[in-house]
C-alpha cells in the first residue's frame, strides 16, 4: 500500500490526479526549524522524519513524506502564525525573488530515499491593499511563505524558473520517477 504522510489537500490531489492509489496518514510531526541545517538540508530532514514517523505504524508499506519551505535572503519563511505574520512575509517577498524547496522522502522498511526540488519565484510589486485583500481570503494561513501559487496567490507571482509542482508542494514528476525505482 502507498501512504501519503501529509494532511496537505494539495499533495493528495496531485497524487490522485496522477492516478495513484494511496491513503492519507498525516504524520503530526512538530516541525522545528533547526538553524544548524542549510534550508535544502532542513527540508529533506523534515520530509524524512515525517515519513519515518508514519512508517513506525505501517512498516510494510511505502510512505511518501514531503515538506516545503520558502527561503528569502537565507531566511526560512514557514507558515504564518497569524495575519500580521502573513502580511510581513508577503511584504518581504513583494517585488523580489525567493526560492521554494520541496523535499520528498520515500520509506519502506529500512529503505529510505530522499530528494529535493528547488524553484525560483519572482513576486510582483504588491501594494498594501493587494496583500491585505489576499490575506482576507484565508488562503495564506496554511502555506509556507504565506501564499499558494495554485490558488488566488498565483496572481501575486510574476514568474518562476523551475517546477511549478515544487511550489505547490510536491514535485510530481520526480515523485513518479522515484516511485518506479523504489
Amino acid at each position: 500500500m502507498l501512504i501519503l504522510a501529509s494532511s496537505s489537500p494539495r499533495r493528495a490531489k496531485l497524487l490522485k490526479d496522477a492516478g495513484l492509489d494511496f491513503i492519507v496518514v498525516p504524520s503530526h510531526l512538530e516541525e522545528i526549524v533547526d538553524e544548524k541545517y542549510k534550508p535544502s538540508e532542513l527540508v529533506v530532514e523534515l520530509a524524512r522524519l515525517k515519513a519515518l514517523s508514519v512508517a513506525k505504524t505501517y512498516p510494510n508499506d511505502t510512505i511518501i513524506g514531503a515538506d516545503t519551505i520558502v527561503v528569502y535572503e537565507d531566511h526560512i519563511l514557514g507558515k504564518p502564525r497569524d495575519e500580521e505574520d502573513a502580511y510581513r512575509m508577503l511584504k518581504l517577498l513583494s517585488d523580489d525573488r525567493h526560492v521554494v524547496y520541496t523535499a520528498v522522502a520515500l520509506v519502506k522498511g529500512d529503505k529510505v530515499k530522499t530528494f529535493v526540488s528547488e524553484t525560483e519565484v519572482w513576486m510582483k510589486n504588491l501594494s498594501d491593499l493587494e496583500i491585505k485583500n489576499y490575506i482576507k481570503t484565508g488562503e495564506p494561513m496554511d502555506k509556507a511563505g504565506a501564499y499558494g501559487i495554485q490558488g488566488e496567490g498565483g496572481a501575486l507571482v510574476d514568474h518562476y524558473k523551475g517546477d511549478f509542482f515544487t511550489i505547490v508542494g510536491l514535485p510530481l514528476k520526480d515523485v513518479l520517477d522515484q516511485l518506479k525505482n523504489f
